[in-house]
């Protein structure tokens, strides 16, 4: 004889709202930032990202199948969050003003995510496979770093920048920007005076050497 009692209820943890879950993802990627910075790339493990986000590992690996996934995805985002900053700035800024706007902000961004230049700049990127490829070179965000090299372009159309290769200037440029950031990241007990008037003051005298003889 068929059973009449009511199906009982399922039981277990109700599913979470859209919100929920990106508030989760987001205290993940925040949690992994924070450890990647101050423990570096060895010394972190998923374990130890879960712990910190309130998550339980099996949360963690259905979001980022490994580490270096994870990482991957901190690099993607942050570069695309970079090169938005830099893209907004040449639409509103002069000509004859941009590149040294762009190298300035993308100094100031660094500075204002120290943990984002740590994860990113401190890490070596390492393949882990043979269908692996570095961050660098399967990234969609740093191509459109050419916003920079477009302004090199200009001005050199413009006659303010010496002829030569644009990869190369950039290329110079973008090591100014990226040893400022480092030094007044990494060394913050050293006297270096204003953060704004020795980012102005070292793309100043970059350009200057670079300018039109």
């Amino acid at each position: 004889m068929p059973s009449t009692r009511p199906a009982s209820p399922r039981r277990g943890r109700p599913a979470r709202s859209p919100a929920q879950a990106e508030a989760s993802r987001s205290r993940i990627l925040e949690s992994a930032r924070a450890l990647f910075a101050a423990e570096g790339y060895e010394g972190v493990s998923m374990r130890k990202i879960a712990a910190m986000a309130e998550c339980s590992p099996a949360a963690l690996y259905t979001l980022f199948p490994n580490k270096r996934q994870l990482l991957r995805h901190i690099w993607e985002t942050v570069f695309a969050d970079l090169v938005t900053e830099m893209e907004r700035l040449y639409k509103h800024t002069a000509a004859p003003e941009r590149l040294l706007t762009l190298c300035e902000a993308a100094i100031d961004f660094w500075l204002h995510r120290p943990n984002d230049f740590r994860a990113i700049f401190l890490i070596e990127d390492r393949l882990q496979g043979a269908g692996d490829a570095y961050f660098v070179d399967s990234s969609e965000a740093v191509p459109r770093l050419t916003v920079l090299r477009r302004c090199i372009v200009e001005a050199q159309a413009r006659g303010e920048l010496q002829h030569g290769d644009p990869d190369a200037i950039q290329n110079v440029l973008l090591c100014g920007v990226q040893g400022v950031a480092f030094n007044l990241i990494t060394i913050p007990e050293y006297p270096w005076g204003d953060p704004a008037a020795l980012t102005r003051n070292m793309m100043r005298t970059l350009l200057a050497g670079l300018a039109t003889p």
